[in-house]
């Protein structure tokens, strides 16, 4: 049964979303099955897979939205890394959410179909913590919270962890995995103040993996690929191979 990870912090441009493209991808290439799923409106995810976002037949909204439909209606695939993409009309999606019954329970029941097929699905939340986040907390088991290394990184962490706690009452089985530094330089002296606060002030929480500043993985998103196909020797295909090594070693043990 696959192991439901979401990726989310309410602040934008914290790696979220490249954390969930490279993590996914790192798995695969360490041999396991995984599905993505693009909760973000944005579509980020989508794009960096490939997927034109403005021709979509089927999408994570139309998913959410009507009991007929399941995941196998809307799977873009590239070997053993499936997505199920969105694009805005997610936005359209969350204000028809709001008046359904189980509305926070949609994506669980959907992933449930599927959970057996895969040994991962990573979830790219938007960023903000709306019934899109909250639908993908209560489907998840884990939660990864990027944190990136400037001056407003550290503001609305504690808030967002509230909300996971508030979310506890419905799914008393999320845990936090982990808070992930991105973006890191040991050449900056305020990237490294972030690091030293974020491990001080969550000591037990934090990977001991960090993504380091990489050009060719900034430049990866711009050529539809994932760090591993755009510059596999680079320190950012280094950093999140070791990420989804920790994953992995830590969803083992956690399970036992």
């Amino acid at each position: 049964m696959a192991k439901v990870i979401a990726i989310g912090n309410q602040k934008g441009g914290c790696g979220k979303t490249t954390t969930s493209v490279n993590l996914s991808a790192a798995l695969t290439i360490l041999g396991k099955r995984v599905l993505l799923i693009d909760m973000d409106p944005q579509g980020n995810s989508s794009v960096t897979f490939g997927v034109n976002i403005e021709d979509l037949p089927v999408s994570i909204s139309d998913i959410l939205l009507d009991d007929a439909l399941d995941f196998k209606y809307a799977i873009f695939k590239r070997g053993n890394l499936h997505l199920s993409p969105s694009n805005p009309t997610l936005n359209y999606a969350e204000d028809r959410l709001r008046d359904m019954t189980g509305r926070v329970e949609r994506l669980r029941r959907k992933i449930d179909t599927v959970r057996a097929d895969y040994d991962y699905v990573i979830i790219d939340c938007p960023p903000n913590i709306g019934l899109l986040t909250t639908n993908a907390l209560v489907a998840s088991d884990w939660i990864i919270v990027p944190v990136d290394t400037g001056f407003y990184s550290l503001i609305g962490i504690r808030q967002f962890l509230a909300r996971i706690e508030d979310v506890r009452e419905i799914n008393s089985s999320l845990k936090l995995m982990g808070i992930l530094v991105t973006r890191f330089s040991d050449r900056n002296v305020l990237s490294v103040d972030v690091l030293k606060t974020v491990r001080k002030s969550f000591p037990d929480s934090v990977f001991k993996t960090v993504i380091r500043n990489d050009v060719k993985l900034a430049e990866s998103p711009g050529h539809l690929k994932s760090i591993f196909e755009h510059s596999l020797r680079g320190r950012g295909s280094e950093d999140y191979l070791n990420l989804a090594e920790e994953v992995m070693a830590c969803a083992k043990r956690r399970a036992g």
